[in-house]
């Protein structure tokens, strides 16, 4: 009889097995489809989840975008035998949260075991460059720059450098770094180590052609800005640089085919079309820089009433009534009919006059010019005006009464 117990319970238990391996490989299908709602479905539907379920519960909610919830799976898979891969997952995506202290302790952690990954360097570096810090230059250590000294991050960037020369991320992090503080020689010299084993690097070739441009070497910086452009890059910082690398070099037919190029993206720039006006000049196509110069004077002139608006109201949300008062007279200036700009100038006198019976009769007269409109009936902020009026009207009435 126990033999016959023993057997049954045999056959149950493979039956249970089979089917969570089943419901594991139906999960790992829909997956790699990219049903992900359905397959974190079936993961949860498994009865003993083991850390490797949880770190697929991470990815597919993590795929998914709902990254709470991956955060959550990540840090239960990350006690097992795939500890270092989920740690690794997990730390970027508290990245990706803007959780920089907590990704900062994840790789300082992996740091510890897994002294040699330079990648996990990187992404130290990357949580460091973003928590912030006080700044303090201990003028006693004479062993490291100032740059190392106060900026952590760069020590990581220049560790996973070091660990491996070929680090394409971190190479442009540092390269990016020194643009900043103006050092171009060591921009060059960390863009062409990276260029060296991945020539077509766009990001590398953007900061080594701005690298050359802000430090006034046209040709190199048209020889890297044009091969930007070669790679498929477009865009209207690209264009603009190039045309005014260009222009410096007298190559003016060039130029203006550049700043045409940046004008696609951004037709109403006033200092678009002024440049481009220059350039027609140089080339004695008079029609073209008359149409461009005039364009650039319509643009440059162009009513800056929303603007101010969006400054009053900002103002007026802030309870900043001065500077609110301010900016709506700046829109009521520029457009005289301005319809909101001049409501909130009511709404803010309201708020910042005393003389209430002054605020009764910008009311009135807000009431007054636009009743006739033809949807006047219709509108909800005459309708918050009249009934504004009114409690004014009975407020004055009451205080007169107790006056008297």
């Amino acid at each position: 009889m126990h033999k016959l117990y023993l057997f049954i319970f045999l056959i149950l238990a493979s039956r249970a097995e089979a089917q969570a391996v089943s419901a594991s490989v139906v999960a790992d299908s829909l997956y790699a489809v990219g049903n992900y709602s359905e397959a974190i479905a079936e993961y949860e539907s498994l009865d003993n989840k083991d850390t490797s379920v949880y770190l697929k519960l991470a990815r597919a909610h993590q795929a998914k975008g709902t990254l709470d919830d991956a955060l959550n799976y990540y840090a239960q898979a990350a006690t097992g035998t795939d500890e270092v891969i989920a740690m690794n997952e997990y730390g970027k995506l508290l990245i990706t949260k803007r959780k920089f202290k907590e990704a900062d302790s994840v790789f300082t952690e992996l740091i510890n075991v897994y002294q040699t990954n330079p990648d996990f360097y990187y992404q130290r570096g990357r949580a460091k460059e973003m928590i912030p810090r006080n700044i303090r230059i201990d003028a006693t250590d004479s062993t490291t720059t100032s740059a190392q000294r106060i900026i952590p991050h760069i020590l990581d960037y220049k560790k996973a450098v070091a660990l491996d020369s070929t680090h394409q991320k971190a190479l442009g992090e540092l390269a990016v770094f020194y643009l900043k503080r103006k050092e171009y020689p060591m921009v060059e010299k960390l863009a062409f180590k990276a260029l060296e084993s991945y020539p077509t690097n766009v990001e590398i070739i953007s900061t080594l052609a701005q690298s050359y441009y802000y430090k006034g070497w046209n040709e190199e910086a048209i020889t890297w800005f044009e091969r930007l452009i070669e790679l498929g890059q477009s865009t209207q910082f690209i264009h603009e640089k190039l045309g005014n690398s260009y222009y410096k070099d007298r190559m003016y037919e060039k130029s203006i085919e550049q700043y045409l190029e940046a004008l696609d993206f951004s037709p109403e720039d006033d200092y678009l079309h002024a440049t481009l006006a220059k350039l027609y000049n140089h080339v004695e196509d008079l029609e073209a820089a008359e149409m461009h110069g005039l364009l650039a004077v319509l643009y440059k002139d162009q009513s800056i009433e929303e603007e101010y608006y969006t400054l009053s109201r900002t103002y007026e949300m802030k309870k900043d009534w001065k500077n609110a008062m301010k900016y709506a007279n700046r829109a009521l200036e520029e457009n005289p009919d301005h319809k909101n700009a001049e409501y909130t100038k009511v709404i803010v006198a309201d708020n910042y006059y005393e003389d209430r019976r002054a605020v009764l009769k910008l009311y009135e007269d807000f009431i007054k010019k636009y009743s006739d409109g033809e949807y006047a009936k219709y509108d909800p902020v005459l309708r918050l005006a009249r009934e504004r009026r009114d409690k004014l009207n009975r407020e004055i009435f009451m205080a007169d009464g107790e006056e008297q």
